[in-house]
């Protein structure tokens, strides 16, 4: 078990109880163990694992209850995979968030104060997995937790003459590559090729289905700079899940079709660090009050909806969502939009976020305008506008993701924009991953914004200011039903003093 260092934000300072100059020096003298990175090389450390079966257990519900020793190691991890499915069908988890598509609500619980707690926690990652590397999503991800949007160029090297003839460098379209070989036995006739996961990625199997990992960092944002010094703790520890429907919430692939959870499936593997016991004696004399400062979310959602026919689309108009805050401090605001009829079919399942749609179907209408919509976008609080102009760019929405984060979100134009008409025709998993709305395009279209004045919020709230124009109508009719899910990043503080734990809202 190896020790990383982390570039998130989060911050923890510990305050040293000690009133003489022989105190002081001994506290100097302790490393701060439970700060990811901050460890001397040369400390030694012994690792414990566990493997605990939860204390409550459904096919909604599970609670694990950790053992108050060592010191917690962020990246342990919780296994769970689906039941017997072969009479159900293929399927597979939706490839954005992978596993973390069970998890409708994730909480930590010492003694009975809430630490951390996320609601509609799958679609949340579907924001925070844009950030990690395609080759890690193919190489690690693939496997251990069933994300795996990674990215290649697909070479134009059918036989048909009207798809251009064979090249072996000129690539026409960018998509998927997991790591298997395209069958091209699908349509000889257009050269449209079908991707296929591994077996042991999918559902359809006599033994179970996929079986992955979730780490406790992921569910809890803040133990990626921090980790638990249980042995300091005289509450319980606890961990509980919601898991998401059985019905299209689990997997993709094969709408209208219920997969359960198999129960016995749930274990958690709990890894304990243990460093020189005078180490830990010391550190624990000079931190008997002990306090966190890390970041938590809060959510607020609502239904928008698209009217119009196809191609002619009307504006939303402009909309005002509290999204809350009220006397808080608070750094950011995270938006997605996912459409509400896609859940159990697409390569993302409902874990995604629209943007404004388009029209490149000149064909349909030879006297139609080419167009791309536009998102208009504003945050007001402490009654002034984040930015002095409403921002009706898709660039700048990209740009303001990568401000907020510290890094680029790996996704490509179209996926992110809807510009451009890049994404392959070759299916995956017979899903066209050009297609609209199960394919990749217009699906990671997540907007942050960075609250940059280091301000309290006032007894107003924030409030989101957005104007879709135009929003699509996909999946035909005129009109469509989709739900805004806005989450206020706050600041809050945890104090562990002799051995009890408090927790308050900064």
């Amino acid at each position: 078990m190896s020790y990383s260092t982390s570039q998130d934000q989060n911050t923890m300072s510990d305050e040293l109880a000690s009133n003489t100059p022989a105190m002081m020096n001994q506290a100097s003298s302790v490393p701060d163990l439970v700060k990811i990175g901050a460890i001397p090389t040369n400390t030694a450390i012994e690792v414990d694992s566990d493997i605990l079966d939860p204390v409550v257990r459904s096919d909604t519900f599970c609670r694990f209850q950790l053992q108050n020793k060592g010191i917690l190691h962020s990246h342990s991890k919780i296994s769970v995979r689906l039941a017997n499915s072969a009479a159900d069908g293929d399927a597979f988890f939706p490839l954005g968030v992978g596993v973390h598509s069970l998890i409708d609500r994730c909480r930590l619980l010492i003694g009975t104060q809430t630490i951390s707690e996320i609601d509609d926690y799958n679609h949340y990652m579907g924001y925070k997995s844009l950030f990690m590397s395609g080759e890690h999503q193919k190489e690690r991800e693939s496997v251990t937790s069933g994300r795996c949007i990674n990215h290649g160029v697909y070479y134009n090297d059918g036989d048909n003459a009207s798809n251009g003839g064979i090249s072996d460098t000129s690539a026409s379209f960018i998509g998927l590559d997991i790591g298997t070989e395209v069958d091209r036995n699908v349509s000889e006739a257009t050269a449209i090729g079908n991707l296929e996961l591994k077996p042991y990625m999918k559902t359809n199997s006599n033994l179970g289905g996929p079986e992955y990992q979730i780490a406790i960092a992921d569910l809890f944002p803040f133990l990626y700079t921090n980790q638990l010094p249980l042995y300091m703790i005289k509450e319980p520890v606890t961990i509980e899940l919601t898991f998401s429907a059985a019905l299209d919430k689990r997997v993709s692939g094969n709408a209208g079709t219920s997969y359960s959870i198999d129960t016995t499936s749930l274990q958690m593997v709990a890894d304990y660090q243990y460093f020189p016991q005078e180490i830990m004696e010391q550190y624990a004399a000079a931190n008997s009050d002990m306090t966190f400062t890390y970041v938590d979310y809060r959510m607020a959602k609502r239904t928008v909806s698209s009217s119009g026919a196809a191609g002619a689309e009307e504006a939303t108009g402009t909309t005002i969502m509290n999204v809350g805050g009220a006397g808080r401090i608070c750094s950011k605001v995270i938006g997605m939009l996912s459409r509400d009829a896609e859940s159990g079919g697409g390569i993302t399942n409902n874990y995604h976020s629209y943007g404004p749609g388009r029209n490149y179907d000149k064909a349909a209408s030879a006297s139609a305008a080419t167009f791309n919509g536009s998102f208009i976008a504003n945050i007001k609080y402490n009654n002034e506008f984040l930015y002095p102009v409403d921002l009706d760019n898709s660039a700048r929405y990209f740009y303001q993701v990568t401000q907020a984060e510290g890094m680029v979100p790996f996704v490509t134009r179209d996926e992110y924009s809807f510009q451009g008409d890049s994404i392959t025709p070759f299916t995956f998993e017979g899903i066209a991953q050009n297609a609209t709305p199960h394919g990749l395009p217009n699906h990671f279209f997540y907007n942050a914004y960075h609250l940059n004045r280091n301000e309290r919020v006032n007894s107003r709230g924030i409030e989101y200011y957005f104007n879709y124009d135009a929003l699509s109508t996909l999946g035909g009719g005129t009109s469509n039903s989709y739900t805004l899910r806005v989450y206020t990043e706050v600041l809050k503080t945890a104090s562990i003093s002799n051995g009890m734990v408090s927790t308050s809202l900064a």
